[in-house]
């Protein structure tokens, strides 16, 4: 009797489905990385409700409507379905690449919301499903559920509510393989983190770098039929995953990325040898092995910083290369992995290195750039590294030396040789001072002689310094080391109190006659210099002693030339570089008042060669050549004749004061005794006329 009851209810449901049920086949199939389909029997008015809800994706129906919630924010709603009673074939849509989730039922399509890019995707074929005790007209049935695109559908048992659950976090470590869209999920997380760090943890390289290794190794799980999949459209960071077939293992792989014209890196070449893929470790052939390629920016520092700069990363790239399952180092010279960065023309003072990302050091910090296991082919356009292991790699660019031993050897003789001619000048210009007979009349020329002889100090302390640090006596050496920094700033105060001194001269004519002020100005000459010293070694007695100079014989082979000097770097930077710096601005701001005065004053005749080397006496009084020290900073050619200016013209700065004193003199003389012969033609004319 049940068969005969039963048999007009199943004839009449083959009825509707041949003739009422919509949609079945009006469904245009896409590239979708989710599908939930089912038949549900409309028997009444009803509704779709959406909801954004959990962390999964939940379907439940009833006979007033059918009840869809997800991780995801809703478009519009509520959607009131019109269409007359009878059996309707529906099915819930996940794109993650367009971020649309929709639902098709019968012939009409909702977009239940636009933010699934997202998507959490599952490795688990089958949902979980609730068998509620629901009418039976609640119950849905030919249900059908397929995960990552073009997978087929999996039937799953008849019920009146579905609960998917997604993949979590943390369980993709304990599975074999993993699905596309789990590993994609992962690699778009970390891009982000690498895109916007969370702040105070800008420097945590050591944390992501972490991250980006479990990338590695999902990546070399993930699990595609294809030859090659590509993973991730970013700036920040990308990835490539080859399937290594049986017939190429034994010719090894080649990968060629896509020419980019307007990077630093326009490309990079791989050639991986065969012996990657000969065995596994314990040495049984692999199937199929997988190559992962991966490319990391480290524009935002967020990665791949050391602690120490030394240098900067060629196009901001790290190339990541690996072999899943495979610990791959010690490779013979003839099977060694070969990386080949094509590039703009670099820069002549750039050297390229080929370095690798090494975490083994125990000093607490996240990595270092290595150079171990590498060789460096540098070409006009290219660069070839090869590797006798497989990590991350990268092209460092460091600053090549612009001065090799041949021009530091002329500097140091010229230094040599202008320290000792500048010395003894100097000596010889004060004790001709002291012996003339008319130094109490130029009171400006006391000044002039204490300048020299700071630059005798600094000379004979620059001589000593250099035999000083070759003893083992530390006691000498910081004594040494002191007199020089002593001499130099000596020498940089008397030159701003030369500027100060030649403008009140020259603009306001004021009279340095008076001992007190003189005594003012040597008490500021000598007294500020000697309380710097002093306060430097109250702080720190480590801050003299003995000071290493590398000198470059080629761009990676050097020696160190020890000098007794200042040690601590900030000191030499931060209170000798800006003191020099303020004396200099000082100093030529009084030289152009003066150079203004002096062309008012005086015509342009036919003795302006006198003026000129008035002007440049008065611009090695004042320091301005020093200014030259600044233009060490820059690279090349123009660094280079910097350089020898800077050492020639300080060198001598002694000698070239002498010179223009006694320039100064000789000019005296002559127009003491122009206006002697012009006194005595007078009185001669005076006689005769009286005659």
């Amino acid at each position: 009797m049940d068969l005969v009851n039963e048999l007009p209810r199943r004839v009449l449901f083959l009825v509707s489905l041949l003739f009422q049920l919509q949609g079945i086949y009006g469904l245009t199939v896409q590239e979708e990385d989710f599908r939930f389909c089912a038949t549900r029997n409309h028997t009444q008015k009803s509704s779709i409700y959406y909801k954004k809800h959990g962390n999964f994706i939940s379907i439940e129906n009833h006979p007033h409507g059918l009840y869809i919630s997800a991780p995801f924010l809703p478009e519009d709603g509520n959607y009131y379905l019109k269409d007359r009673n009878g059996l309707y074939r529906f099915c819930v849509y996940g794109q993650q690449a367009t971020g649309l989730f929709r639902l098709h039922y019968g012939n009409r399509i909702y977009n239940l919301s636009t933010e699934a890019k997202g998507f959490l995707c599952s490795s688990n074929v089958s949902g979980n499903s609730s068998q509620g005790s629901g009418k039976p007209s609640s119950v849905l049935h030919s249900v059908s559920y397929a995960y990552n695109k073009g997978s087929r559908n999996q039937s799953l048992p008849d019920s009146s509510a579905y609960k998917i659950i997604f993949h979590e976090s943390g369980s993709a470590d304990k599975k074999s393989s993993l699905q596309v869209c789990e590993v994609e999920k992962e690699l778009e997380d970390l891009a982000v983190a690498l895109e916007y760090p969370i702040s105070g943890r800008r420097n945590n390289s050591g944390t992501f770098y972490h991250y980006l290794q479990r990338l590695d190794t999902y990546l070399g799980k993930m699990d595609f039929k294809e030859e090659s999949r590509t993973l991730g459209k970013g700036r920040r960071l990308r990835a490539s995953v080859w399937n290594v077939l049986p017939h190429k293992a034994s010719l090894g792989l080649a990968i060629h990325s896509k020419p980019e014209e307007n990077k630093e890196v326009r490309g990079i070449d791989v050639t991986l040898p065969s012996i990657l893929f000969a065995t596994t470790p314990r040495g049984r052939k692999q199937a199929n092995p997988k190559v992962v390629f991966m490319e990391v920016s480290s524009q935002n520092q967020t990665l791949f910083q050391p602690h120490q700069n030394s240098g900067s990363i060629l196009g901001e790239v790290v190339f990541g290369i690996s072999v899943a399952d495979r610990q791959v180092s010690g490779l013979p010279k003839e099977q060694r992995v070969a990386l080949t960065f094509w590039h703009n023309r670099l820069l002549k003072n750039a050297t390229p290195q080929c370095v690798f990302w090494d975490t083994s050091s125990n000093a607490g910090q996240a990595g270092f750039w290595n150079t171990s296991g590498s060789e460096v082919k540098a070409g006009r356009n290219h660069t070839i590294c090869l590797w006798d292991h497989l990590t991350f790699f990268a092209v460092l660019m460091t600053s090549s030396p612009d001065l090799d031993h041949i021009h530091q050897n002329y500097l140091t003789v010229i230094t040599y040789f202008g320290c000792v001619i500048s010395a003894l000048a100097s000596f010889f210009t004060v004790c001709y001072f002291l012996c003339s007979r008319k130094n109490e009349r130029d009171s400006i020329v006391h000044i002039h002689m204490n300048l020299l002889w700071a630059i005798f100090l600094l000379d004979v302390s620059f001589l000593i310094a250099v035999p000083l640090s070759a003893t083992e006596n530390d006691v000498a050496c910081k004594a040494g080391a002191m007199f020089l920094h002593f001499g130099l700033l000596a020498c940089l105060t008397w030159m701003g109190i030369e500027g100060y001194s030649l403008y009140r001269l020259v603009i306001e004519v004021f009279d340095f006659s008076t001992r007190n002020f003189l005594l003012k100005l040597c008490l500021v000459g000598w007294g500020l210099p000697l309380f710097l010293v002093t306060m430097i070694l109250a702080v720190d007695q480590s801050s003299y002693g003995p000071y290493s100079i590398k000198v470059y014989e080629t761009s990676d082979r050097y020696t160190n030339a020890t000098i007794c000097w200042i040690t601590n770097k900030h000191i030499n930077s931060i209170l000798n570089l800006g003191y020099l710096s303020l004396v200099l601005l000082f100093n030529i701001i009084m030289l152009a008042a003066m150079v203004r005065v002096i062309l008012k004053l005086r015509h342009w005749d036919y003795r302006q060669w006198q003026y000129a080397v008035m002007l440049l006496g008065l611009s090695c009084v004042l320091g301005i050549p020093w200014g030259l020290a600044f233009f060490s900073f820059t690279f090349g050619t123009f660094k280079l004749v910097s350089l020898y200016l800077f050492t020639i013209i300080n060198s001598f700065q002694g000698f070239l004061i002498f010179l223009w004193y006694l320039a100064k003199i000789v000019q005296a003389r002559r127009s003491a005794s122009a206006q002697l012969m012009s006194s005595n033609s007078g009185k001669l004319h005076s006689s005769s006329s009286m005659l």
